[in-house]
């Protein structure tokens, strides 16, 4: 029976991938997903940046 807190040994254990192949996956996919993750963000703050330089220009007009 292992006892609990053991140290487990994973010396004969290969993978079938490196660090690198994994890191140039993530860098590849974040290239694919960025772009539109960038576009919901700006969906999202667009009205209130409009409603924002509209009450300043309003501000300025007024005066």
């Amino acid at each position: 029976m292992p006892v609990l807190g053991a140290a487990i040994d994973l010396s004969g254990l290969s993978l079938p991938f490196t660090v690198s192949d994994v890191i140039g996956s993530v860098n590849s996919l974040l290239g694919w997903v960025g772009p539109f993750v960038l576009l919901a963000i700006a969906l999202g703050f667009a009205p209130k940046i409009i409603a924002f330089i509209k009450s300043i220009f309003g501000r300025a007009a007024s005066r």
